[in-house]
């Protein structure tokens, strides 16, 4: 996952604020490829990647989670320790 010393800290953010900053960054991508300045492409690209990575990895965990409750699993949550 690409990170910026300057970006904020994606998993402390809001499903819905992720979501908005995802549709800002898109309409940026393409103001900079009208422009043709692929420095600012790829900037904003690895940006936008980041968002969505975030955004996907959330719900994969939902849906793990939701597995584990239809299979009658345990939330065990970080107790697990294998020695």
């Amino acid at each position: 996952m690409y990170f910026h010393p300057m970006q904020e800290d994606i998993s402390k953010l809001a499903e819905d604020e992720i979501n908005k900053k995802i549709r800002d960054l898109t309409k940026k991508l393409g103001t900079a490829r009208r422009m043709g300045n692929p420095l600012m492409v790829e900037q904003i690209t690895r940006a936008l990647s980041a968002y969505q990575d975030e955004l996907r990895s959330r719900r994969l965990r939902e849906i793990e989670q939701e597995k584990k409750k239809s299979q009658g699993e345990p939330d065990m949550g970080e107790l697990i320790n294998v020695e």
